[in-house]
């Protein structure tokens, strides 16, 4: 693995940081987070830079497909606000990388434009009350073919961006115990009800359950094509390495901006005559957080390479996964307990840290099991 950014990699990194500075400050995150309120305008911001389009091939109106870059995008704009690093996401994982991997000529013409001009949001629809990891999903939402569509009906949990989402990856049931299909679902169909859940973090971006009723799906719309029906476990195995990307490189960028706003603060706050971070345990306490920080770096930026690279990294993307949202929470309350007891204050930022590196755990994977999840991969 080469270890040197491209140069356009380092062009994303440079723009992105730029454009945090100017419009997006750590006072406009809070205020959106108090809010609850959506980051549209940064947002729209951001796909007119063209940053959406990371994961969209050229030839499709993108910048990509650079899995890694979109990767240094999520962390840079996760150390200020999550949430619109959520936003990305759905566009540049759910949709691009998702569509890009799995989806058949006529999808991508009909998705790529919108998703790399940031018009398009994806959400998945897999986890259901109940259900776990394991080879055959515990999938009660079905979807019967009749005529020209299917009609769907179930539920989804931990949806996220369930009242904004344009689309979502729903997988269903469309045969027998082992037959399942992803379908690309629109939001707006007839059928659709949604329950909001409010959240401990990520306040902007929203979670809630999706109930689908005698919902309507084109047939075109099976993921990948009619020739894809009944194969959604395989297709599974792609979708869950991009769910992993994206959550080790949120933990990343959430670790990160709870160092720097640590660091910080341990260098201006004064006491006993000499700022803090003069103190060997709270230096001690830095380090640790930084020797953590590249660690997970390390292992998500090799993952986002491999999948450029055209080699399958499950496993490694699992790993990065399930590593870095044990890390990011430990360095959050370092940093937390680094404020002493401003670390308790709302005007402080440290606490909106702690809170959305819990949220990271949502999709009702659990660390445990995740670990189980690379045991199988381990063939252990």
């Amino acid at each position: 693995m080469d270890f040197q950014l491209t140069e356009e990699q380092k062009a994303v990194q440079n723009s992105i940081r730029k454009f945090l500075a100017r419009e997006c400050t750590r006072e406009a995150a809070r205020a959106l987070d108090d809010q609850r309120e959506f980051p549209v305008k940064l947002f729209e911001t951001m796909a007119q830079m063209g940053i959406c389009g990371l994961t969209v091939p050229e030839e499709f109106e993108g910048v990509g497909p650079d899995t890694l870059g979109a990767i240094i995008a999520i962390e840079e704009i996760a150390t200020i606000n999550p949430a619109l690093a959520g936003a990305f996401i759905a566009s540049a994982f759910c949709g691009g990388k998702n569509i890009s991997a799995l989806g058949n000529e006529e999808q991508k013409k009909e998705y790529f434009p919108g998703l790399a001009a940031g018009k398009f949001l994806f959400t998945y629809g897999i986890t259901e009350e109940g259900s776990g990891y394991s080879g055959i999903p515990s999938i009660t939402t079905t979807a019967v073919l009749n005529g020209d569509g299917f009609t769907v009906n179930g539920s989804k949990n931990f949806v996220r961006m369930a009242d904004r989402a344009d689309h979502i990856l729903t997988l269903a049931r469309t045969g027998n115990d082992q037959e399942f299909s992803f379908l690309i679902i629109d939001m707006k169909s007839p059928g659709i009800n949604i329950n909001s859940v409010e959240t401990v973090g990520y306040k902007s971006l929203g979670f809630g359950e999706v109930i689908f009723s005698n919902v309507f799906v084109p047939r075109e719309n099976l993921l990948g094509g009619f020739s894809q029906l009944h194969l959604g476990l395989q297709q599974l195995n792609k979708i869950t390495e991009s769910e992993h990307l994206e959550i080790a490189a949120s933990s990343l960028g959430i670790a990160q901006g709870a160092y720097e706003y640590a660091s910080n603060y341990a260098r201006e706050r004064v006491q006993f005559g000499r700022p803090i971070v003069k103190f060997e345990a709270v230096q001690e306490m830095l380090v640790d957080m930084a020797m953590s920080i590249q660690i997970m770096r390390v292992l998500t930026y090799q993952a986002g390479w491999l999948a450029d690279n055209g080699v399958s990294c499950l496993l490694e993307a699992a790993m990065a996964r399930t590593y870095a949202i044990n890390a990011v929470r430990e360095v959050c309350f370092q940093a937390l307990q680094i404020l002493g007891g401003y670390g308790y204050a709302m005007e402080y930022d440290i606490q909106r840290y702690v809170r959305d590196s819990l949220v990271l755990l949502g999709g009702g994977k659990t660390v445990e099991l995740l670990k189980a999840s690379i045991g199988q991969l381990l063939n252990l």
